[in-house]
C-alpha cells in the first residue's frame, strides 16, 4: 500500500521541508512546514482578489448604513437633523410619502414617481416591514396623573430601512463582482475604485439607484462574455429601474457599427426591448388612474374590461383627465423644473444674482478665469504634442469665445425671460443630442476603436451634465464605468472629494432655507460646489477622450508595454490584432475584432503579417444562462500566462 501511494504526481505534493530534516527543523521557527492544504505556486489561496473586493464592498456598505442610521428613527426628522447629520435618505422619507406604510401598492393604489422595478423593490421590502410595530403613545405619571410623554419609535420605517440596506448590500456586491469580472483577472483590482468609493458610502442608501447599477454591471459582464441576449435582458431590467442604461445600447450600437457586429447588437437590442415590454404592458393594464392630487379616480384597464366597462376609453386617459399610474414617472420628469444639482439651476441663480451683461464684474471674472484655463491647457497640449499646435489654438479660441460671448447672452436671456419648463426641456434635449453626436463622431473617427467602457462613460457624463436633474446619488452610476474606462486613483479621489463637498453644501444650504438664513450657508457656496464637481467630471472626460485618441496613454491597453516603442505602437489601428495584449476586455465580440468601417481618414484595421490567428479569434457560441460564470475564451486572450484572463470566477 505504501508503494502504491507514491504515484508519479506525488512528488509535486511533497514539501521539501518534510524531506530534509535540517530544512524541516529550521521551519519550526515560522510555524513548521506547510500542510497539505497550504497555498503555494499553482495552488491559489482562499483570499482571492474577488473575495477581497467583496470584503471591501461589504465594509463600504456597512459604513453607508451607519452613516445614515441616525435617520432610520423618524422621530429624529426634526430641527433639520436629517441635514445637519448628513443622514437624509429617500428610503425612509418615501416609505410614508409613497403610502407604503399604509399598505398601498405602487402603481395600483398610488402613482409612484419611479420606474417599475423600484416600485417592486419598495413593495418587496414593505411587506415584511409592515409586520413591525407602529408608533405608540408613551405616558408618564406626574402628580398622580397620566401625562403624555412621547411616541415610541416607528419600527416599520426602521425595519424598512434595515431590509432595504440588506438588499442594497447584495446589489452592491453583485455590481462590484460583475465589474471585476468584466475587467478580467489581469485588471481585476481596477474594481477596487468602485468597492472603496466614498460616493458608495454616502449614497448607497440615498435612493434605489444601486439596483440599476447592478443590472447595468451585469449587462456589461454578459456582453463581455459574448452573451448579447443575456446582456440585453439585464440592460432592459436596468432601464426598468433607472433610465440611464438605455445609453448602453447606444454605445454598443456605435462600436458594433464600426466593427461590423450589428447582428450581435441587434440581439441585445431586441432582448432589451422585449424585456421592457414584458414588464411594462401588464403593469400598464393593471395600474389605476389618478388625478392631479394623486387620488385614485378610476379602475385599471384590466378591471374595467373584466367587469364589462368601456375600457377603450381608458387608453387615452381616465375620467377628469386622470392618468395611468405608470405615467407618473414620465409626467414628473417632463413637468419639473431645473433640479438643485443641475447646471441649469446654477445658471438661473447666477443670472439672477449677478449682472451678466458684457463688461459687468461677473463677465470680467469669467473672462479672466477662462483665459487662464484655456491658455494653460493649450500650452500643456502643445508642449506634449507640438503637432497639435493649430488644433490647440483653435480649441482655446473657441472655448474662450463660447464663455466670453455666448455665456453672457444665455444668462441675460434667463435674467430677462426666466427659464420656462418647455424651454428648459428643449435646451437640455438639444444639448444631449449634440453631445451624443460628438461622441459618435469620436467613436467613428478615432484612429483605433475606443473601448466600450470609455464610450459608455462619456455618454453617461454627457447625460448627467446636460440633464435638468442631477441628483446626488446619480454619481454611483459612474463608479463601475470609471473603474473600467480610466482606472487611475488620483483624479478619481479628487472627484470623490468634490462629491462629498457637494453633499455637504447641499444639506447646509437646505438648513439655510429652512431657518430663513439663521443657520447654514448661502446658495453661492452650493452652486460653486456643483460647478467644481462638474468641472472635474469634464476633466476626467477630457482625459478619456485623450486616451481614446492616443491609446498609449490608456493604462488598460498600454499599461504593460515594456518600452516606448511598443507603447507608441498601441496607437496603430491594427494594434487590436495583437492577441497577446489587452484590447477591450469588456468588449465581448468587439475585443480584438478588426474594424470594417470608420477610423481616421477611412483607415481600416487589417490583419498584419505574421498574425497566424484570425483577428477576432475563434467564434464562441456561449450557453447564455451560464455566460456570466464562464471564463473568457482563452484563444481570444492570447497565450496563457500566470495572470491571464482565463482564471476562475473568483478572480
Amino acid at each position: 500500500m505504501a508503494d502504491m501511494a507514491m504515484t508519479p504526481a506525488s512528488p509535486a505534493r511533497v514539501c521539501p521541508a518534510r524531506e530534509d530534516p535540517v530544512v524541516g527543523g529550521a521551519s519550526q521557527l515560522i510555524g513548521g512546514p506547510p500542510g497539505g492544504h497550504a497555498a503555494g505556486p499553482g495552488r491559489p489561496g482562499w483570499l482571492t482578489p474577488l473575495r477581497v473586493l467583496m470584503a471591501f464592498v461589504v465594509i463600504a456598505c456597512m459604513l453607508g448604513y451607519a452613516q445614515k442610521a441616525g435617520c432610520r428613527d423618524t422621530r429624529n426628522w426634526a430641527h433639520e437633523h436629517q441635514y445637519s447629520a448628513l443622514c437624509y435618505s429617500d428610503v425612509v422619507a418615501l416609505y410614508s410619502q409613497e403610502g407604503l406604510v399604509d399598505g398601498k401598492l405602487p402603481y395600483l393604489d398610488y402613482p409612484t414617481e419611479y420606474p417599475p422595478l423600484i416600485g417592486a423593490a419598495m413593495e418587496l421590502v414593505a411587506v415584511p416591514a409592515g409586520l413591525a410595530s407602529s408608533p405608540q403613545a408613551v405616558y408618564r405619571v406626574e402628580n398622580g396623573q397620566r401625562v403624555f410623554d412621547h411616541y415610541s419609535m416607528d419600527r416599520r420605517s426602521a425595519v424598512f430601512y434595515d431590509l432595504t440596506a440588506l438588499l442594497f448590500t447584495v446589489a452592491a456586491c453583485i455590481a462590484v463582482a460583475c465589474t471585476a469580472l468584466t475587467a478580467g483577472s489581469r485588471r481585476i483590482w481596477d474594481a477596487a475604485l468602485f468597492a472603496l468609493a466614498p460616493a458608495l458610502v454616502l449614497h448607497l442608501l440615498t435612493n434605489w439607484d444601486i439596483l440599476a447599477v447592478a443590472f447595468a454591471a451585469g449587462g456589461l459582464l454578459a456582453w463581455s462574455r459574448r452573451a448579447p441576449r443575456l446582456a440585453g435582458v439585464l440592460i432592459g431590467l436596468g432601464i426598468l429601474t433607472k433610465l440611464y442604461p438605455l445609453l448602453f445600447l447606444l454605445g454598443l450600437g456605435l462600436l458594433c457599427l464600426r466593427a461590423g457586429k450589428m447582428r450581435e447588437w441587434a440581439k441585445a437590442l431586441l432582448a432589451a426591448v422585449l424585456t421592457v415590454v414584458v414588464v411594462l404592458v401588464p403593469l400598464w393594464l393593471t395600474a389605476g388612474y389618478f388625478n392631479q392630487q394623486n387620488a385614485r379616480v378610476g379602475d385599471s384597464i384590466w378591471t374595467t374590461f373584466w367587469h364589462g366597462g368601456h375600457w377603450t376609453s381608458l387608453l387615452g386617459g381616465g375620467p377628469d383627465s386622470a392618468r395611468n399610474g405608470l405615467a407618473r414617472f414620465v409626467d414628473l420628469n417632463s413637468d419639473r423644473g431645473a433640479d438643485w444639482d443641475s447646471l441649469a439651476f446654477g445658471a438661473t441663480w447666477l443670472a439672477g444674482r449677478h449682472d451678466p451683461a458684457w463688461f459687468a464684474p461677473m463677465h470680467l471674472l469669467i473672462c479672466l478665469f477662462t483665459a487662464i484655463v484655456v491658455i494653460a491647457a493649450a500650452a500643456a497640449l502643445i508642449a506634449h504634442r507640438p503637432d497639435t499646435r493649430r488644433l490647440a489654438v483653435a480649441g482655446a479660441v473657441a472655448a474662450f469665445a463660447t464663455l466670453a460671448v455666448g455665456l453672457p447672452l444665455i444668462l441675460q436671456g434667463i435674467r430677462d425671460h426666466g427659464l420656462p419648463v418647455h424651454t428648459l426641456n428643449l435646451i437640455t434635449g438639444a444639448t444631449l443630442v449634440v453631445a451624443v453626436i460628438a461622441i459618435g463622431l469620436l467613436t467613428w473617427l478615432a484612429p483605433r476603436r475606443p473601448r466600450l467602457p470609455q464610450v459608455l462613460f462619456l455618454l453617461v457624463v454627457a447625460f448627467l451634465l446636460s440633464n435638468k436633474v442631477f441628483s446626488p446619488q446619480y454619481t454611483i452610476w459612474l463608479l463601475p464605468l470609471v473603474a473600467l474606462a480610466r482606472p487611475r486613483w488620483r483624479l478619481f479621489l479628487l472627484w470623490q472629494l468634490s462629491e462629498a463637498w457637494v453633499l455637504f453644501t447641499r444639506f447646509m444650504h437646505f438648513i439655510y432655507n429652512d431657518t430663513q438664513g439663521r443657520r447654514g450657508i448661502d446658495r453661492g457656496w452650493f452652486v460653486s460646489a456643483v460647478a467644481l464637481r462638474d468641472l472635474i467630471l469634464l476633466v476626467i472626460a477630457g482625459f478619456v477622450v485623450r486616451e481614446i485618441l492616443h491609446p498609449r496613454a490608456d493604462v488598460v491597453r498600454a499599461g504593460r508595454a515594456p518600452n516606448d516603442e511598443e507603447r507608441l505602437s498601441v496607437d496603430r489601428p491594427d494594434a487590436a490584432l495583437d492577441l497577446t495584449a489587452l484590447d477591450d476586455p469588456a468588449g465581448g465580440v468587439l475585443d480584438h475584432a478588426p474594424d470594417v468601417r470608420g477610423g481616421w481618414r477611412g483607415r481600416r484595421t487589417r490583419s498584419g503579417a505574421g498574425q497566424g490567428a484570425s483577428p477576432a479569434g475563434p467564434r464562441l457560441e456561449p450557453i447564455e444562462p451560464g455566460a456570466l460564470f464562464r471564463p473568457r475564451n482563452s484563444a481570444a486572450a492570447g497565450p496563457a500566462s500566470p495572470s491571464g484572463d482565463e482564471g476562475s470566477t473568483d478572480g
